[in-house]
């Protein structure tokens, strides 16, 4: 089956007027990357896209640049783009990363967060604690993303939570081979839980030691059942 083809058989929906166009299209791409409707390998035909999203060629182009340079597509010889296929190894390498830059936010917001982001963290632990209870997997992963970038924000450093940002998706894309039951997510919930309380008693390196555990299960599950 060639590119064109292919493209066509996924059905992605027509886009409203809101806000920036190349901003909705990229949200929508990256959001039908993460559940997988748009598979690894997949071509991303701007033509299909734009004709399925209903909007002009320019914007698509621009948002498929976007995800390349999210880690979400990657460029291929004479074919274009296309949603990135993460190995374990990448994955691996990825956790990696995540263990030094997200342990060393633990430290800093609890060093620097106010109570603003402290509640919020709060309130999103809390939202997991309902999905896990419903056995809800996509919301696990998005409220995962929010309590990891919470947790970057609260440092106060732009260029350290822009770094756990651009590693949300592809974590995102690791998290699904590891997540898939309600034991890892009930375990990951209170491990959350366990950061936030060190953070919030202002322990930073408690919080430090404990997103670093945290990390480390996440990549040794990884290795164990991929590696």
């Amino acid at each position: 089956m060639d590119d064109a083809a292919q493209a066509a058989r996924v059905r992605l929906p027509a886009l409203g007027p809101a806000g920036r166009v190349v901003d909705s299209v990229h949200a929508a791409l990256r959001a039908a990357i993460l559940d997988g409707t748009l598979a690894p390998g997949q071509a991303l035909s701007v033509p299909e896209l734009s004709r399925q999203l209903a909007v002009s060629r320019s914007p698509v182009r621009e948002a498929v640049l976007a995800l390349v340079g999210n880690g979400l597509a990657v460029e291929t010889p004479r074919r274009g783009a296309a949603v990135a296929g993460l190995e374990t190894a990448d994955l691996l390498e990825i956790h990696e990363i995540r263990e030094g830059v997200e342990a060393q936010a633990a430290r800093l917001c609890a060093e620097r967060a106010g109570d603003g982001v402290l509640h919020r963290l709060a309130a999103v632990l809390e939202q997991q604690r309902s999905v896990v209870e419903r056995d809800d997997a996509r919301g696990w992963f998005d409220t995962n993303a929010d309590f990891h970038g919470l947790v970057a924000e609260g440092t106060g450093n732009r260029r350290l939570a822009e770094v756990v940002r651009s590693l949300q998706g592809q974590m995102r894309l690791g998290l699904r081979r590891v997540s898939a039951d309600r034991e890892q997510r009930c375990r990951g919930l209170a491990e959350h839980l366990a950061v936030l309380d060190a953070i919030a008693r202002r322990e930073p390196e408690t919080a430090e030691r404990l997103m670093r555990e945290h990390i480390q299960r996440t990549k040794e599950t990884l290795a164990r059942r991929f590696g």
